[in-house]
């Protein structure tokens, strides 16, 4: 399965360079120099949406090409790390994100952004132990919810404050990012719950990791872009592990039909 894993990995992440580019291109050519707002209904805006939605909707049906089949059931199969370098990676992401949730409290004046900003601390090192977390029993189950409340809460407060500008297009991408972030963390929390569905996990993985990108080119604080690419690779490195991992449920059947047929001798 390593070249499914690739293929898809690949291929999120092409469309994370592409809104990348287009949000850049976006931003420099939107506002108008003389008032500062945006130019309605600009091409390049239509361009841009068009672009988001065609990008989940490719990732949805490649994700309807993998080998389902195989999907491992156990969690402990699931989110087996074959190589040593996936656990770097992690480790990697979850000190980018960890050190942008630090900035953030540092930062705010907002009493509640720096609350959410510190519980986004706490939650850092779950991105880098998530593999991990369905051998850590109901540990694990409580460490797994944290990103969901962290995203939740962030979303919730992001909103608050946010919807006073009326220029949607200054924080919508933003917004639009962290709802993707908790819909990823949301879906890896499935698997160690025994919730586990592959293919919308993996989907939602694919969306957090190319959305995480794309934001990196908006007028946000050095803390909320870290927090951002730390959660996009966490979140693509762990897209990739999970498609890797179909091998293990293919492992896992052959075994089963092994023992079956045991019984059936007997």
């Amino acid at each position: 399965m390593q070249k499914e894993a690739w293929t898809y990995g690949i291929a999120a992440t092409v469309l994370g360079a592409l809104g990348v580019l287009l949000r850049w291109l976006q931003r420099q050519i939107i506002f108008e120099e003389e008032t500062g707002l945006p130019i309605k209904n600009a091409p390049i805006s239509v361009v841009f949406v068009v672009f988001l939605i065609l990008a989940a909707a490719g990732l949805w049906w490649l994700s309807g090409r993998l080998s389902w089949e195989n999907a491992p059931q156990e969690p402990e199969d699931a989110l087996a790390q074959p190589f040593r370098v996936v656990s770097v990676l992690l480790a990697a992401a979850s000190f980018a994100a960890g050190a942008g949730a630090a900035y953030m409290f540092l930062t705010e004046t907002n009493l509640l952004l720096r609350v959410a900003a510190l519980l986004g601390l706490f939650c850092a090192p779950v991105l880098a132990l998530t593999p991990s977390l369905p051998r850590w029993g109901g540990f694990g189950t409580l460490l797994a919810v944290l990103p969901v409340l962290f995203f939740s809460f962030w979303l919730v407060l992001f909103y608050r404050e946010s919807a006073v500008d009326p220029i949607v297009w200054e924080y919508g991408v933003q917004m639009l990012s962290i709802a993707g972030c908790l819909f990823a963390a949301y879906r890896l929390c499935g698997y160690v719950y025994y919730r586990i569905k592959a293919r919308v996990a993996v989907f939602a993985c694919a969306l957090g990791m190319v959305l995480c990108m794309t934001v990196l080119m908006d007028d946000a604080s050095l803390g909320a872009r870290a927090l951002f690419a730390g959660w996009g690779v966490g979140l693509g490195t762990l897209c990739w592990l999970l498609v890797y991992n179909f091998s293990a449920g293919e492992k896992s059947s052959d075994k089963t039909n092994e023992k079956s047929a045991e019984k059936h001798k007997n």
